[in-house]
């Protein structure tokens, strides 16, 4: 390959994962909006109802509004920020709409694929560019692997904490505004109970993480030329045994991660 179509080729590829990444932010922020847009008239119509009963004495429902105002108007803010301007935000104060960088993703992906479809790309080559790219993919999966470990995090931490407020305020007493109170609490317990055992968060989390640990240990195996690499014949044969095991690794996390995401019935089936 010249060495012309080479920088070409990797300048292209650079401008890929830029635009992936833009489409991340945009797509992160069109996932805020969404949620902002439920929980904060969610948040002011469960308060406007709260002020109508006469069961909550003062004293309860200013403890209640004093910081849910706050976060219930933080989140209609945020949702009128990002639904007025959606996107990725740039220097210039502008936003790139979602599908205008789908769009030039596109564009950058079919371009690349004419490129390597002019050229004779050695064999040597893509297993070498595909081993670069294994690194990335790890922090990548471990990236996803902390976002889930937080939220499962969150969800445990409202049961404990739910569970313990609500055994202890129906052992306190049975005034009316603790009744509703500790229904608020169980409510909230029972809805985090839901998500972790619908969504698999802990387990998600889990696999992508193995998954990650597998793939460095693997990378640096072959980089060091340790394990099975170190029985390899040549360079070539420990790339492509490099490529056929991460192959093999990014296969099963697919498979794990289509299976959470098919519905519980489904799974216990499948199992």
């Amino acid at each position: 390959m010249p060495a012309s179509v080479n920088e070409e080729l990797l300048l292209l590829n650079h401008k890929i994962r830029l635009e992936e990444h833009a489409l991340a932010i945009a797509q992160r922020r069109k996932k805020l909006s969404n949620l902002s847009l439920v929980f904060g008239p969610l948040l002011i119509l469960l308060l406007y109802a709260a002020f109508w009963v006469p069961q909550v004495s003062p004293t309860v429902r200013n403890a209640i509004y004093i910081p849910t105002i706050p976060i219930a108007l933080a989140f209609c803010v945020s949702a009128f920020h990002l639904k007025r301007k959606p996107g990725q935000p740039l220097k210039d104060r502008t936003y790139r709409e979602e599908g205008d960088i789908e769009l030039a993703l596109a564009r950058l992906r079919d371009n690349r694929k004419i490129l390597v479809a002019h050229v004779d790309t050695p064999t040597k080559v893509r297993r070498i560019t595909y081993k670069e790219d294994a690194f990335s993919e790890i922090n990548k999966l471990r990236t996803d692997s902390k976002q889930y470990r937080r939220v499962n995090n969150a969800l445990q931490g409202i049961l404990i904490v739910g569970a313990l407020a609500a055994t202890g305020l129906n052992g306190i007493g049975e005034l009316d505004a603790l009744r509703w109170t500790t229904l608020a609490i169980t409510f909230a317990v029972g809805l985090a109970s839901g998500f972790m055992g619908y969504y698999k968060y802990k387990e998600r989390s889990f696999y992508l993480q193995q998954t990650a640990d597998a793939i460095e240990t693997e990378w640096e195996a072959v980089e060091i030329g340790v394990g099975r690499y170190k029985r390899s014949e040549s360079e070539d044969a420990a790339l492509a045994d490099f490529v056929e095991e991460v192959h093999r690794l990014k296969s099963e996390q697919k498979k794990r991660q289509q299976n959470l995401e098919q519905p519980p019935e489904s799974r216990d089936s499948n199992e």
